[in-house]
């Protein structure tokens, strides 16, 4: 075989190999759980590894999470008593004249590469779970009930689906759940 050809079989190779992972970022990884808290997450993984994904998920929502300037437009998108004000101490800049969406808790599993994927989910309207990724918001499952804080009463979605927007913007743009429940 000819040095140049096989040159352009490996470069052909490694632009599949490039392709692919560019679509990992907007996937969540099919070992991915929901856990409300560190206890949950401890019977699956490490601790320290739980805690370490609980506060980068907290960081994420943080700067990821939908902002809104009154509570009523916040619950108009979430449902009624899904928003809050984050506390003062949380938030770095900008004050806390704002309602985000509350964090229900994390989505933790593993990337292709060995790769940690860890995520912030919150409760959308009729008890979606909402997760944002890459600037986009994906529906990743339900909460059994309007008091849900464990995983065991979280359904992970058949099929992890994108939210549809509306709007304007990408802080608080709204959105509605596509899973028609």
């Amino acid at each position: 075989m000819k040095k140049s050809r096989s040159i352009r079989l490996a470069l052909l190779g490694s632009a599949t190999m490039v392709l692919a992972a560019c679509g990992e970022d907007d996937q969540v990884p099919k070992d991915a759980k929901f856990f409300s808290d560190v206890k949950d997450c401890a019977g699956v993984y490490s601790e320290s590894v739980c805690l370490d994904a609980k506060t980068q998920s907290e960081r994420d929502y943080l700067a990821q999470a939908p902002r809104f300037s009154r509570k009523e437009e916040c619950e108009k998108e979430f449902g009624a008593g899904n928003c809050e004000t984050p506390q003062a101490s949380t938030v770095s800049s900008g004050g806390t004249g704002f309602f985000m969406p509350m964090m229900m808790g994390y989505m933790l599993g593993n990337m292709m590469g060995g790769n940690r994927f860890n995520a912030p989910v919150y409760r959308g309207v009729d008890n979606s779970a909402v997760m944002a990724r890459n600037g986009k918001f994906l529906n990743v499952g339900s909460f059994a009930g309007a008091g849900a804080s464990s995983a065991t009463a979280f359904r992970p979605a058949t099929q992890v689906t994108p939210v549809s927007r509306s709007g304007f913007g990408s802080k608080a743009a709204s959105y509605r759940s596509s899973s028609g429940s």
